[in-house]
């Protein structure tokens, strides 16, 4: 398969803008916890641990995401809500900083949840298979490093906005980051490569077949037979669930505590974000790596490689009493950290391409969001019954096992949707 990087000047801005919103939007939901929870907690006398339980419901946010901004993405186009997605986001963020109480925390939480969500996944993974179909796991290899970025740079630098600024402007200050994205979003961006003369994947085409190209992505769009009901009732739709759901288990169940984590170990909280600093930069250039595995590979393989990458490195940190382990753990979650949102977004892209994708992309997500929601009650659930972190990365690790099983049996042979106007599409 080709795994040139040409996508041509509009392609890479809409890869570039990706990256950003996976830098802020992976932020503010997993990443922040580490300095929103212990910050709100010392600011205002909330039990840390309590924090934590009500950031599951509080998370729910992102599973309407999927499903309501998923649906605007459908009907007023994958840009336009992004744009409110921003605004919206800049705006629960900045008062989150503000909150006195457990109920303010979870619904502004919500809020972030929600609208960062929209944003970053709805919004810009429907652009990215918009603009990619056939490049869209080497187009999210790049994409997706603002999402190794995030885990690099946006625990370091918001933790010294909150010191540098106090907690009340260090969360105004994120938030005024979403809303410069905001507006070079409304002026910089286009739903499809057609609307700027470019092509999908940048290939080579006609003036003519550039005009049919855009009537066919704006018919089907519009007038795809593919309701939700008809997903419901395809097994597939269920076992992309459970693959992606999963997956993100894991990767959201470690990713959200490794600062804590290390600090369990007894480094001091300014010594386990230099070591995660270090681990998300090595893992950066790895983002590229992942997209590019997975369109020489395949996304099936490349999945499978994927998801036993994780086991092994979630089994070696519950061995980190032994420096080794310590180490070698540490190292692959950082490695990891650019595939996640790539073949999350690959494997559903591979089934359902292009006009298709939103529709089953806000099907899909809603339940994989459930199960990644999950990972917060299985942290709490093993710090308390399970002997801790040793517990519940027991549990990630077994979850990974189920996953890799789904894989062998999921079904990828794209669908075929046929618009109203009586043309057929094989996507």
């Amino acid at each position: 398969m080709d795994a040139k990087s040409n996508f041509g000047k509009h392609g890479w801005w809409v890869i570039l803008t990706e990256a950003l919103f996976m830098w802020v939007g992976t932020g503010v939901q997993i990443q922040g916890l580490n300095i929103i929870i212990p910050t709100i907690s010392a600011s205002y006398g909330i039990d840390s641990k309590l924090l934590l339980f009500w950031a599951t419901p509080a998370s729910w946010g992102s599973v309407l995401a999927a499903f309501l901004l998923g649906k605007l993405c459908d009907t007023w186009g994958a840009k336009q809500t992004a744009v409110l997605s921003l605004i919206c986001a800049a705006i629960c963020f900045g008062l989150l900083g503000m909150c006195g109480s457990l109920t303010g925390f979870t619904v502004l939480l919500f809020g972030v949840s929600l609208f960062a969500s929209g944003y970053a996944f709805p919004g810009g993974l429907t652009l990215i298979a918009n603009w990619f179909p056939r490049k869209k796991e080497l187009a999210l290899g790049y994409a997706t490093m603002g999402s190794t970025l995030s885990s690099a740079l946006f625990i370091p630098v918001f933790a010294g906005l909150v010191i540098g600024l106090g907690p009340l402007n260090g969360f105004w200050a994120i938030s005024a980051v979403m809303m410069i994205l905001a507006f070079s979003t409304t002026f910089f961006i286009h739903n499809l490569p057609e609307e700027v003369g470019c092509t999908p994947d940048n290939i080579t085409m006609s003036a003519e077949q550039i005009a049919e190209s855009r009537r066919l992505q704006a018919e089907s769009q519009k007038h795809s037979s593919l309701t939700m009901w008809q997903l419901l009732r395809m097994r597939d739709v269920w076992l992309l669930s459970l693959i992606t759901g999963g997956m993100y288990i894991m990767v959201v169940g470690v990713q959200s505590q490794v600062i804590t984590r290390l600090m369990s170990f007894g480094h001091d909280q300014n010594t386990a974000i230099l070591y995660w600093t270090i681990a998300a930069i090595i893992g950066l250039p790895c983002g590229y790596g992942w997209g590019w595995l997975g369109q020489k590979l395949g996304i099936r393989r490349s999945y499978i490689i994927y998801t036993v990458w994780w086991v092994v490195a979630i089994i070696m940190n519950i061995f980190s009493q032994y420096n080794v382990c310590f180490w070698i753990s540490l190292m692959m979650i950082g490695i990891s950290l650019g595939g996640s949102s790539n073949y999350a977004t690959a494997i559903i892209a591979e089934k359902f391409r292009r006009a298709t994708f939103i529709k089953a992309y806000r099907v899909i997500a809603p339940i994989q969001g459930i199960l990644r929601c999950c990972s917060f009650s299985i942290l709490a659930f093993g710090l308390t019954y399970l002997g801790g972190y040793t517990g519940a990365y027991a549990i990630f690790a077994a979850i990974g096992v189920v996953t890799l099983i789904l894989i062998f049996l999921v079904n990828l042979t794209p669908v075929e949707m046929t618009v109203a106007s009586g043309h057929g599409e094989s996507v």
